[in-house]
């Protein structure tokens, strides 16, 4: 058993909300790429600063080196550490699991938590014949993430058996990997940050957040809104991010002749109130782990499309009830469902209505803790 233990108790807040406290102190150590802008690195960040604000020692790692900023800032009692060198090849990855191996000795943690492949596999390498308790979580469907190479996910699929645990997004990513790996993932959703009501007059724009890279769909929503500006002529489409894809999606919209119709503010810090203003949110991505920017938007009230991917989507819309799901790479059916939403000022409030019960489904104070249930079971 670990040397700590969490106990799921209240105790009086100045909000009057309950909290999760930690019987004794734990000393945790959390592992990801980077703390870039994403929905994983989001969520690693905001595990961080909750287990630091309930009395645990927190180490927060990335296998980045100093010269990549952090996007999301972590609170003040979370150490940071660079595992560095950058740099591709075998060498530099030798000497990230060599310095893993290190900062595990030094900090003698009760549990480690990694996220993503490229960090999960470097930390159960590190871990080996140490007495570390170490759990893995995939971030995405491994059946639709192209981005390793073959011996990656060779090694993948062999280092996860050295996991003290598995965790999933979905169950039905859960399930996949069972069926192919062995393994038996723990199901474990994104939590929800907290988030403040919504406020004011929501406006005639239609939303869209992500990094601009293919997998986000972003190409797909400009050539639906194409097939319903003229229709509508007092809303303008609005994509919030950055990445390799802007000068792309840049000139696709001049060709469509919406220049003047959509904006691309680049990364924001105020997302939410981007949602909270939202007329309608729309997520077309081609494939999803668990969308953050979908979880925000209907906690702010908006009223959501999302593209219905592998996985993701579904877990957290119900089509027609608290929201809409279209076909994957389907622009015609993207454009039907907006061209409806658009129509129908009722149904977006309906619909925008509902959509707020995710506050309590997915709140953070329960999903934190399943990840203490899985870290003490480990």
């Amino acid at each position: 058993m670990p040397s700590w233990q969490w106990r799921a108790g209240c105790r009086a807040a100045d909000s009057g909300v309950a909290q999760t406290v930690i019987q004794r102190p734990a000393n945790l150590l959390l592992v990801t790429d980077s703390l870039g802008c994403g929905g994983s690195e989001r969520q690693m960040v905001d595990m961080a600063d909750f287990w630091a604000s309930r009395g645990a020692r927190v180490t927060l790692a990335t296998w980045s080196g100093p010269s990549m900023p952090d996007f999301y800032a972590h609170g003040p009692g979370v150490a940071r550490v660079h595992l560095g060198p950058e740099g591709a090849g075998f060498l530099p990855q030798v000497r990230r699991v060599r310095t893993m191996r290190s900062l595990l000795r030094e900090l003698r943690p009760d549990a480690v938590l990694s996220f993503l492949p490229r960090s999960n596999v470097p930390t159960l390498l590190a871990g080996l014949g140490l007495d570390v308790r170490i759990v893995v979580s995939e971030r995405a469907h491994p059946r639709q993430d192209t981005s390793l190479t073959l011996p990656w996910r060779m090694l993948r699929r062999l280092s996860y058996a050295r996991a003290d645990a598995v965790v999933s997004q979905t169950r039905t990513v859960a399930a996949w990997i069972h069926e192919h790996w062995g393994h038996a993932p723990c199901v474990i959703p994104n939590a929800l940050r907290v988030l403040p009501p919504p406020a004011g007059p929501r406006e005639n724009v239609i939303v869209g957040v992500g990094r601009l890279v293919r997998q986000k769909g972003f190409d797909l929503l400009l050539e639906a809104f194409a097939g319903i500006a003229p229709v509508f002529p007092g809303w303008r489409l609005a994509i919030l991010g950055e990445g390799p894809e802007r000068r792309r999606l840049a000139g696709q919209c001049a060709a469509l002749g919406l220049a003047e119709r959509v904006q691309f503010p680049g990364r924001v810090r105020d997302a939410e109130q981007w949602m909270a203003r939202a007329g309608l949110v729309v997520q077309p991505s081609r494939f999803e782990g668990f969308p953050n920017a979908v979880l925000e938007a209907m906690a702010m009230g908006a009223p959501v499309i999302s593209a219905d991917c592998l996985a993701g989507p579904a877990d957290i819309i119900e089509d027609g009830r608290n929201g809409c799901l279209v076909p994957v790479e389907d622009p015609d059916a993207l454009a039907r469902a907006m061209k409806r939403l658009l129509a129908d000022a009722p149904l977006r409030q309906r619909l925008g209505n509902e959509a707020m019960s995710v506050r309590e489904r997915f709140r953070q104070e329960s999903i934190m803790e399943k990840w203490q249930s899985t870290l003490i079971a480990a």
